[in-house]
């Protein structure tokens, strides 16, 4: 498969980065752990969500929170039906559960790969 990764005689697929968890009536969400070339991705979406302002102008809360929905709107790969983006989400609190979501599985990932 294209979108597979051979690291360190370790093969990673698409599904090998990806959690799912069931958010109660609110359904169930799939995060997948960007690569890094998403990640870059990620933070040019931030700036240009900041609109070139720099960090010292903008409040530490404002900028994690910029952050954590530009990175939702990349790493939901799969969420129930009335799920259209993080932007558009009007739960905060679904918001952060699936922001701490997305931080757990990331740390999982690394750990697994610094096993292998």
């Amino acid at each position: 498969m294209a979108d597979d990764i051979k690291f360190k005689g370790l093969t990673i697929t698409p599904g090998d980065r990806e959690n799912t968890r069931i958010f109660g009536e609110k359904g169930s969400f799939t995060v997948r752990v960007p690569l890094p070339y998403e990640k870059l991705n990620i933070l040019s979406n931030c700036s240009r969500v900041m609109a070139g302002a720099s960090l010292e102008t903008i409040y530490a809360k404002d900028y994690e929170y910029i952050r954590m929905i530009v990175t939702l709107n990349q790493v939901v790969s799969k969420g129930p039906d009335w799920w259209k983006n993080a932007g558009e989400c009007p739960d905060e609190d679904l918001l952060l559960e699936l922001w701490k979501f997305y931080l757990d599985s990331q740390a999982q990932f690394d750990e697994k790969i610094r096993k292998n």
